[in-house]
């Protein structure tokens, strides 16, 4: 008869929801100016997720100031060091790709598991024949609206200047409203304001503005949502975005964590699976497979989980919990095996 782990199984139920595709980490408190801290991360092509070498890699402060510069290695790793607490932002501008801007926030500890992908500028993020490209898209709107989209994307990131995105936003819309890119990061912004109601509909605008092909606004809602518990209104609508771009990762990690809230296990897995051919290297999805294997009460799988998801993130916001939970699935293990066998029933 299998053992059952009641107090595990319940942290981590609760984890589960906790996972947003796009978390960020709380600020701290206590004095962190004596310590320094590293940044760790690898550079991958969007499309299969391969690594790529020698691709220059520019940690910059708000300001627009360059920290360092590092190049990446034949795995696509690079890494900063000795750094202070405090935001940063990782830039990649390589020729033939989109350029990235992520925003890096050091305050507890050092940021590891940090993925970058390159994005060719016309790929394209819908299924349907001769349908339109995002960035197509977007050069298509007035130069005006993509400046002041430009703008907000500044504030967002760089920034966090949330309520200054909004405006530039906003902007963009009066001179383009079928530029539902805007509408989605106006979704963003609200949801780091904690105003949920006007991000849920926000997204739900993109949507209809894109008359349902974007994929991404898709997947920002079944994540807000999935945040909230409302697994009954994200499992729709994150198949409805895998249907948009069902080469996109994200699509399915959103739906395996609605399928996973919703008790639907066997379905939560296959889309598990899904997601990791396609991005095996996002931490949260070993959650995901976490949450599985605890209601299947595989514990030996679940340690092994653990065990990736704290390699690939060994600082981040689930990790201290995740640390705790292996800690104690392990002890519960070991006390299993080293029992004695139960004596067989008298005839």
């Amino acid at each position: 008869m299998r053992r059952r782990l009641p107090v595990v199984s319940r942290v981590f139920v609760c984890l589960l929801a906790a996972v947003p595709c796009w978390s960020q980490l709380k600020r701290p408190t206590g004095n962190l100016s004596n310590r320094t801290f590293f940044i760790q991360g690898s550079v991958r092509r969007y499309d299969n997720n391969q690594t790529v070498e020698l691709i220059k890699v520019d940690l910059k402060k708000l300001a627009g100031e360059v920290v360092a510069t590092a190049f990446t290695r034949s795995n696509g790793d690079f890494e900063f060091r000795g750094l202070s607490a405090g935001t940063y932002y990782l830039v990649v501008e390589e020729k033939g790709y989109e350029p990235i801007r992520e925003s890096i926030e050091i305050t507890m500890g050092s940021r590891s598991g940090v993925y970058l992908f390159l994005k060719r500028p016309l790929e394209i993020r819908t299924s349907e024949p001769g349908g339109t490209t995002i960035s197509a898209h977007e050069l298509s709107m007035p130069a005006k609206a993509r400046q002041a989209m430009k703008n907000g994307m500044k504030h967002l990131y760089e920034k966090n200047d949330f309520k200054g995105s909004l405006d530039d936003f906003g902007r963009a819309l009066k001179d383009a409203p079928s530029y539902y890119e805007a509408y989605e990061e106006m979704g963003v912004a609200y949801g780091r304001l904690g105003d949920v109601p006007r991000a849920e509909q926000a997204f739900r605008k993109s949507i209809e503005v894109s008359e349902n092909k974007y994929a991404a606004a898709y997947f920002r809602l079944a994540s807000l949502l999935s945040d909230n518990r409302r697994f009954a209104e994200a499992e729709p609508l994150a198949r409805k975005g895998v249907e948009a771009d069902s080469n996109a990762w994200q699509g399915h990690f959103e739906l395996a964590r609605a399928l996973m809230g919703l008790n639907r296990t066997e379905d939560a897995e296959k889309s598990t699976q899904e997601a990791l051919t396609r991005n095996s290297a996002y931490a949260p999805i070993y959650l995901v497979l976490a949450n599985i294997h605890i209601h299947r009460h595989d514990y030996a799988a679940l340690v092994g989980d653990l065990d990736i998801y704290l390699k690939l993130d060994p600082d981040g916001p689930m990790s201290q919990q995740a640390r705790e939970t292996r800690e104690k699935v392990k002890a519960f293990l070991a006390k299993a095996q080293n029992a004695p066998a139960a004596a067989p029933p008298k005839p």
